[in-house]
């Protein structure tokens, strides 16, 4: 039977995943879509050779859900939400401090005593028998130094990374996930324009529309062609409302009552959502 592809549908896996980020993520059904559609492309062969499966930048204020969507994407895959290589990046602010995260080079100082925290070693630690992938997060990337953004275009273009002692690290069954606040106080001028007769408030798909370009704008005015260009896929976060809000504290508070009952048992308590 010929059937035309249908650009919509998704395999068993990929609908799951997305089951699973609606349980655990609330209000952001673009950060969910697009993260899907990048698994998706995993899933199929589809994703471009010798690159990282996917490069997200997470836009948005804080606390709109952009490190929970990273660790429920974890959680959903491996079952676990810690199973992500975290780098805060703003302990990289000054180009010495690389020296953290690939080692350093030969006739340094402490050559031998540096472990470097983006090794084979510590990206494969949480990949399972079924999913070889690896999760790794640059959270608040604004504040790292320019040595550190001249490291990510390596990993994000060729999915390579030498460390100082000349090992290879392979990136490329790896999700790279950035974070950033850029706009935000851009995006809080728009959602609150202040008090006056002459201020209206615009449709909710011109306020997301202005929200976005706000977002990447400022994106724009901080990093380089060079590295916006190898993204992916950069996500705007929307701010969340009381609706959203009342929606996220009854999850926690169903998480808070399952660990209660599983104390209470003497049983260990299940990831939240299975």
């Amino acid at each position: 039977m010929v059937k035309s592809l249908d650009p919509t549908e998704t395999g068993r896996d990929a609908q799951r995943l997305d089951q699973n980020l609606h349980k655990r993520i609330v209000g952001q059904e673009e950060a969910i879509g697009n993260v899907v559609n990048i698994y998706q492309m995993y899933l199929a062969g589809m994703n471009s050779p010798g690159r990282p499966v996917g490069n997200f930048l997470f836009l948005g204020p804080t606390g709109s859900g952009k490190t929970r969507m990273v660790e429920a994407t974890a959680e959903s895959l491996l079952g676990d939400a810690r199973a992500v290589t975290k780098i805060d990046c703003a302990e990289f602010q000054h180009s010495h401090e690389i020296a953290k995260l690939i080692g350093s080079p030969p006739g340094y100082l402490g050559h031998r005593e540096t472990h470097p925290l983006l090794s084979q070693e510590v990206l494969n630690q949480y990949q399972t028998d079924k999913i070889k992938l690896s999760f790794v997060l640059f959270d608040e990337i604004e504040k790292a130094s320019d040595a550190l953004w001249n490291l990510l275009l390596g990993i994000l273009d060729k999915a390579t990374l030498t460390l100082g002692d000349n090992r290879r690290v392979d990136f490329s069954r790896a999700l790279i996930f950035m974070t950033s606040n850029l706009g935000a106080g851009e995006m809080s001028a728009l959602l609150n324009p202040g008090i006056g007769f002459s201020q209206t408030v615009p449709a909710p798909e011109k306020m997301a529309a202005k929200i976005n370009s706000t977002g990447l704008a400022a994106a724009r005015r901080k990093f380089t062609p060079e590295f916006m260009n190898r993204l992916d896929k950069v996500v705007v976060f929307k701010p969340l409302g009381q609706a959203e809000l009342r929606r996220i504290l009854d999850l926690e508070l169903a998480i808070v009552q399952r660990r209660v009952f599983s104390n209470a048992l003497g049983t260990p308590c299940t990831a939240p959502g299975t």
